[in-house]
């Protein structure tokens, strides 16, 4: 019926014109009523106001129907409002996330009070289930050089192999070729971390190997950098002992390799303080 109307705007407004005449009629011509006219007014009330909400009704649907310009502008500037609020919840959202990143980095770095880092984004990743390899952006403006370590608050991530103005890339611990030369804390005995743990396609974590044979070594111990080899600084959390068994000692990074989004770069490592 909607699109009868549309399409024949000339035969709507007959029809309105119509009802409108013969509403008029009826309210036309004005005399004294009669006591029985009067019952009748009074009994027809709730008729006519029913009559009211739908004459109401037919207006409004005439006005909507010859003014879609301004229905349409009227939508337009809601879908402009849902589109901004939603920006602004993304936006705070994802403002809210950086401030905890950020703050993880903050909280890292509060640990290691005889280093100074800088903190970067981290623009690009190598593909696959793990990133052996990601980029930063910090480089050789910002004083980084090759062989610096990059962390974040979950542990130790790897290796600046390559320095550009702006960029750097590093080579992660994920790497199949990385070594690590390592201590237990609890026990400060040393071995080397080096090579990937895999179980149906999905990297476990590091092999940890040339432990003392002696080596007191249980589940959930932390592995640290152990400085030796000037490859480290020492004392940077590298993961914890996930399980030992005759063939190999499996190490877990907390560190998600995949999706690691900032850094620190360990810049100097300076005498503690007095």
């Amino acid at each position: 019926m909607r699109k009868l109307w549309r399409q024949k705007p000339s035969l709507v407004a007959v029809i309105a014109v119509v009802l409108f005449m013969a509403l008029a009629g009826l309210t036309s011509g004005v005399r004294r009523a009669s006591t029985a006219e009067n019952l009748f007014s009074a009994a027809a009330l709730p008729v006519q106001g029913a009559v009211a909400r739908v004459t109401d009704a037919v207006t409004d649907f005439f006005v909507r129907v010859f003014s879609p310009g301004t229905l349409h502008a009227e939508n337009a500037e809601l879908r402009a409002q849902l589109a901004q609020a939603q920006r602004k919840a993304m936006l705070y959202e994802e403002t809210a996330r950086e401030n905890a990143r950020l703050s993880e980095l903050l909280d890292y770095s509060s640990q290691y009070a005889n280093m100074r880092f800088i903190a970067a984004q981290v623009t690009a990743r190598s593909a696959g289930a793990f990133a052996d390899t990601i980029t930063i952006r910090a480089g050789s403006r910002r004083g980084v050089t090759e062989r610096l370590a990059v962390a974040n608050g979950d542990g130790l991530i790897g290796r600046v192999v390559e320095v550009g103005l702006t960029w750097s890339k590093v080579r992660t611990i994920a790497n199949e070729n990385m070594r690590i030369p390592v201590l237990v804390e609890r026990t400060r005995e040393e071995g080397m971390l080096g090579g990937l743990l895999y179980h149906q396609g999905v990297l476990l974590g590091f092999k940890l190997d040339f432990l003392p044979a002696d080596a007191d070594l249980r589940v959930g111990d932390v592995i640290l950098t152990s400085g030796q080899g000037d490859s480290f600084p020492k004392g940077l959390v590298v993961g914890t002992v996930l399980s030992i068994t005759e063939d190999a000692i499996c190490v877990a990074s907390q560190v998600d390799f995949a999706r690691v989004s900032d850094v620190l770069v360990e810049m100097v490592v300076e005498e503690p303080p007095a």
